[in-house]
């Protein structure tokens, strides 16, 4: 692997992780509101 496919691989890499830290907030502020409906309907 040359220096340059490390370069862009790390860059793929870090745009991948951001949109899985934008995707898990999200998540993050689902969640909460579906469990509180779960636990108050059982």
């Amino acid at each position: 692997m040359t220096e340059t496919d490390d370069e862009a691989l790390k860059a793929e890499i870090d745009e991948i992780m951001s949109r899985v830290d934008s995707i898990m907030d999200k998540v993050a502020r689902v969640i909460p509101e579906d469990k509180d409906e779960n636990d108050g309907g059982e």
